[in-house]
């Protein structure tokens, strides 16, 4: 029998009959490490090649495009087609929570934004295996509607589906002025909590638009004249309290100076975050992503299809 008729047989023996080595190695009588070698010379020499099937490939390429695109550490794509249009949040929340899990250890303090997106992935937690966080709120209260998109409840809820400890950050994300700011901020308990938020291990953040129908507006945090003032500086979206324009460039706006809560600046030690979805926020995310400020981004396949191509 030449050696590529021994190859072939071998091949056929191991991968299509689901023989043994021991098995082959008595029907033809030569040594398990002589079947090894030439199993492998099979691959060498592409007589047997073998295709991974992945049922998420779409998903895989999407996320390595990503990867490279913005220089992630990671990426993270779940399939939300087939989903209603008032459920696809939900479904988001639901996918990304378990992929989530990968990102944190136990004891971790993690840092939490507000935002209807991230609502909607703590929501999604079922069986968290890391216990023992503490999860802190990373920016004030946005204002008093839809107070389940507000950091400090999505913390409390975080902290109730891991059995870990959450704080409360009670503070206005937005002051009148900046001498209130300054006041409230010096204050020992807010003082604390703010520089607890700055050794966190892992921060979670959203993306945020500078738009009449952002969160923070729907939520009260932010009216429309400071959303005026911030598209006149060139601000096309943000993270935490930090703006930035379409290129990444991170801005100073005045309205900063009357923020409670983190700039990314002061994230630079933790593993961070980014969730967003929708269409309408690709120019947003692909400048959010441009910042350098992102480690891990999670989104659906139907927004990373538009940032890609954007």
């Amino acid at each position: 029998m030449s050696t590529s008729n021994l190859l072939v047989k071998l091949s056929r023996m191991y991968y299509e009959e689901n023989l043994s080595q021991k098995e082959i190695s008595e029907v033809l009588g030569i040594s398990r490490a002589q079947i090894s070698r030439l199993l492998q010379k099979a691959r060498n020499e592409n007589i047997v090649t073998i295709r991974i099937n992945d049922p998420n490939l779409n998903e895989s390429l999407l996320e390595n495009e990503l990867i490279q695109r913005y220089g992630l550490k990671d990426a993270v794509v779940v399939n939300t087609a087939g989903s209603m249009k008032e459920a696809v949040l939900d479904e988001f929340g639901k996918l990304a929570a378990v992929r989530l899990v990968r990102y944190i250890k136990d004891q971790d303090i993690v840092g939490i934004m507000s935002g209807r997106t991230i609502a909607s992935l703590v929501q999604g937690i079922v069986n968290f295996p890391h216990k023992n966080l503490k999860i802190v709120p990373l920016v004030g209260g946005l204002g008093s509607r839809n107070s389940t998109w507000h950091a400090n409840s999505i913390a409390e809820e975080f902290a109730n589906k891991t059995h870990s400890v959450s704080y409360t950050l009670n503070a206005p994300s937005v002051m009148q002025s900046q001498l209130a700011r300054d006041m409230l901020v010096s204050e020992p308990g807010i003082q604390s909590l703010l520089k607890v938020g700055t050794v966190s291990d892992v921060a979670i953040v959203g993306i945020g638009q500078a738009e009449i129908g952002a969160s923070n507006v729907l939520a009260g945090g932010l009216t429309e004249q400071d959303i005026f003032e911030l598209k006149d500086i060139g601000a096309i979206g943000s993270m935490c309290t930090s703006y930035f324009d379409r290129d990444g460039n991170l801005l100073y706006p005045e309205i900063e100076k009357r923020m409670i809560g983190q700039p990314l600046e002061n994230l630079r030690g933790a593993k961070t975050i980014a969730v967003a979805i929708g269409k309408s926020k690709q120019a947003a995310i692909d400048a959010a992503l441009k910042t350098g400020h992102v480690d891990v981004f999670m989104t659906n396949v139907e927004t990373a299809q538009h940032i890609l191509s954007f």
